[in-house]
C-alpha cells in the first residue's frame, strides 16, 4: 500500500534523528503504523494526515483565485476525529504495556487545524465560562470562572492508551519539525526524557487553580 506524504515525512524526521522506526505488519484487526524505539522504550505510533473536505477545498480554490470565502469550524473538531480513529489502533497493539503517540500532519491552510489551541481543545474540551444566576431576578448573571467543557476526547476513562499527540510540521527555513503534547490521563506516560535528548519540544497541561483554564507550558527537562 503507497504511503502517504505524512508517513514519508515521519519516517524521514526518524532517520534526521537516528530513532529506530519500524512499520507493524497489517493483520486482519486495524493495526497502528508504526512502533518506534526510543532508548528502551518501544512506542507504538499511528500517524495520520488531515487532508482538506469540501468546504476547505473550495476555501481553497477562492483564495488562490484572490476570493474570500466565510469557513466556519468548531474548534479541535478535526483533531477529535484522528483520536477517535487512531485511539483503538494504538490500544490494540499497546495493551497499556507501550506507551503510544499518535502524529498528526497537514499542509496548507489546514494547518491551523494543528495549533496548540486546536490540539488542547481537542484533547481536554471547549473552554466554557461558569455564570451565576442570583436569586433575585433584578441581578444579572456574572461568571465567576471557566473550565474545560463538553468535547474532550482524553479523560481517565477515554482514550488512555494515546499517550501523546504529536504535530509533524515542515518549516519554511527547512528540515521536518515534531511537537509532542502529552496526556495527563495516559495509562503509560511516555516519560519526557526519552523525547527531549532528540531536541524535539514537549508540553504538559499546567496546574492551575479552580475557575482558570489551564493553558500549555513547556517540557523543561534538567
Amino acid at each position: 500500500m503507497p504511503r502517504t506524504l505524512s508517513e514519508k515525512l515521519f519516517e524521514q524526521f526518524c532517520r534526521d534523528k537516528d530513532i529506530r522506526c519500524k512499520q507493524v505488519e497489517v493483520g486482519r484487526c486495524r493495526t497502528p503504523d508504526y512502533d518506534i524505539y526510543l532508548p528502551r522504550r518501544q512506542v507504538v505510533t499511528e500517524v495520520k494526515e488531515i487532508i482538506p473536505n469540501p468546504t476547505e477545498r473550495a476555501a481553497e480554490v477562492a483564495l488562490r483565485q484572490g476570493r474570500y470565502i466565510w469557513v466556519s469550524i468548531t474548534p479541535g473538531d478535526r483533531v477529535r476525529g484522528k483520536i477517535a480513529d487512531a485511539a483503538p489502533q494504538i490500544k490494540a497493539r499497546a495493551q497499556y504495556r507501550y506507551p503510544g503517540l499518535l502524529v498528526l500532519f497537514a499542509n496548507g491552510l489546514l494547518t491551523r487545524h494543528l495549533d496548540s489551541y486546536q490540539i488542547r481543545v481537542a484533547m481536554y474540551g471547549l473552554e466554557t465560562v461558569v455564570v451565576a444566576v442570583p436569586r433575585n431576578p433584578r441581578e444579572s448573571p456574572y461568571a465567576i470562572g471557566r473550565k474545560y467543557g463538553p468535547r474532550r476526547k482524553m479523560t481517565p476513562l477515554h482514550n488512555t492508551s494515546v499517550s501523546a499527540v504529536g504535530v509533524l510540521s515542515t518549516p519554511e527555513n527547512g528540515g521536518i519539525d515534531l511537537i509532542v503534547y502529552h496526556n495527563e490521563h495516559a495509562a503509560k506516560p511516555l516519560l519526557h526524557e526519552l523525547f527531549h535528548r532528540y531536541g524535539i519540544r514537549q508540553y504538559k497541561l499546567e496546574h492551575v487553580q479552580a475557575g482558570v483554564i489551564a493553558d500549555w507550558e513547556q517540557i523543561d527537562v534538567q
